[in-house]
């Protein structure tokens, strides 16, 4: 799948064809905020780790997000739901290295741990974002990022 150039990169290159390049969202960047992890995680067993988590994945990523791709806070949603799902993963793996993949079930028996049915709903959701944000290797080698060139005017790029 090959993601589509940038308007302003058609513009550049004169294949800005109106008919073609005109029906697409054009957002203008902006800061992301971080939002209030306990409104987001809530308060419960083990959630100030969660939340701890979620906040370092995003004073991680969303400075290289803003950078990379020019996120907009109309987009940070996502973003959002990818730092809480990690956290929410990282939570999970530590309940199956406390507790290991199998556990006494209700009846006596051995049976799969809980947490890798998480680990495995939360993968999907991860796989998912990362393609939206560009966060895996093969998602960011499709990602068209272009430079303004020294002669570009950005005054009137946003009006």
């Amino acid at each position: 799948m090959t993601l589509a150039k940038p308007i302003d990169q058609h513009k550049r290159e004169g294949t800005y064809r109106p008919d073609r390049h005109s029906d697409r969202l054009l957002l203008s960047p902006t800061e992301l905020t971080e939002p209030d992890w306990s409104t987001v995680i809530g308060d419960g067993p083990g959630a100030d780790k969660v939340k701890a988590d979620a906040s370092d994945i995003w004073s991680r990523i969303v400075p290289a997000l803003s950078a990379a791709t020019r996120i907009t806070d109309a987009q940070r949603e996502v973003v959002v739901s990818f730092c809480t799902a990690q956290a929410r993963m990282w939570e999970a793996e530590r309940f199956i290295s406390r507790d290991g993949l199998l556990v006494v079930g209700a009846n006596g028996v051995l049976v799969k741990n809980p947490a890798t049915t998480v680990v495995n709903t939360y993968a999907g959701i991860l796989r998912a974002a990362r393609v939206e944000l560009g966060l895996s290797p093969s998602a960011a080698a499709r990602i068209t990022v272009t430079a303004l060139s020294e002669g570009d005017e950005t005054d009137d790029l946003w009006d």
